[in-house]
């Protein structure tokens, strides 16, 4: 998985021939910094804009990151990257039974979420940029692939019954997480953190529950 975001990092941001420099290293830092205040504010950004907050002319953005598209897949698939880090590759609790664990991963999810100043916009679906909409797009279906091969390992152990589609299973997971979230943080008063990790948790619980099968 790793490899693949470096591939598709390097992708984005459109490399110069040379080698960037440190001064180099910290506008383009200063250029996502811009472009997610943007995009937290408006859920849209305008080059013009963003080249105004960083301090630098618009011709800058597009030597380190191609185009406005190229900028804004970088913004995105840098919060990816931090939601990755923060939530299915911390370590959890390895005592801990798989139902305990996931909690504790929802519960990291949820909090990343409700913090992380893109959160509200991309849990929401607020982001209003076409490149933003693609890899919101392939990050989600990296997270359900996630999802499904941590069901498969459950199964393994024998903590979840064989006879779950973890491939649906874990789609119908990461979709009902994000749709639990999207109500949750388009309200101007979002309810608790705990109350969504309780629907989210209850909702993987009866998913994950095998059901007698008819006679």
């Amino acid at each position: 998985m790793n490899a693949a975001t470096n591939s598709s990092s390097s992708n984005q941001a459109g490399p110069s021939p040379r080698p960037i420099t440190a001064k180099g290293r910290a506008t383009r830092k200063r250029l996502i910094a811009a472009a997610q205040d943007e995009l937290r504010r408006n859920g849209t950004l305008e080059i013009a804009d963003v080249a105004a907050a960083a301090g630098v002319a618009q011709s800058v953005i597009h030597r380190y990151f191609g185009s406005k598209a190229g900028l804004v897949e970088t913004v995105v698939a840098e919060f990816y990257d931090d939601y990755d880090n923060a939530v299915f590759l911390a370590p959890l609790a390895p005592e801990a039974t798989w139902i305990e664990r996931e909690t504790l991963r929802i519960e990291l999810e949820v909090a990343f979420l409700y913090e992380h100043p893109l959160g509200r916009r991309v849990a929401a679906g607020l982001l209003q940029e076409a490149a933003a909409t693609r890899v919101d797009a392939e990050r989600q279906r990296r997270h359900a692939d996630m999802a499904a091969r941590n069901i498969r390992h459950g199964q393994h152990t024998g903590e979840l019954p064989t006879d779950i589609n973890a491939d649906l299973a874990g789609a119908a997971i990461i979709g009902a997480l994000r749709s639990v979230l999207a109500a949750a943080l388009s309200l101007d008063e979002p309810p608790s953190r705990s109350e969504v990790v309780t629907t989210v948790t209850r909702l993987s619980r009866a998913l994950l529950h095998s059901p007698p099968h008819p006679a």
